[in-house]
């Protein structure tokens, strides 16, 4: 059983670690640029995110999701929606920020 368990835990470790390229990848697969905003934060909501809209005017909305870690301390993905610079109510860029993680 201690052999067992010993063998699982690198498996078990890398479960808990976070893949930038992968949320990066999946951002980039749920919502693109020139899609309309209202598509874009219903598509992220729908995947967990909190966005904060705010007004019309903002040029960026950000948008967060916890990703627990069964380890460790819970982490932030964090995605901000760039409003296109034609019209505010469709996506002109996406950036994947750095997930943050306490500690």
């Amino acid at each position: 059983m201690r052999r067992l368990l010993l063998a699982a835990l690198p498996l078990m470790l890398t479960a808990c670690s976070i893949d930038q390229s992968r949320l990066g990848h999946f951002v980039t697969q749920t919502v693109q640029p020139g899609m309309p905003m209202e598509q874009a934060l219903v598509r992220l909501q729908a995947e967990g995110f909190y966005c904060n809209a705010g007004s019309g005017a903002d040029a960026v909305t950000p948008c967060t999701r916890t990703y627990k870690r069964p380890l460790r301390s819970n982490c932030l993905e964090r995605v901000d929606l760039v409003r296109s610079a034609t019209s505010a109510k469709t996506v002109g860029a996406i950036d994947v920020l750095e997930v943050k993680c306490p500690g």
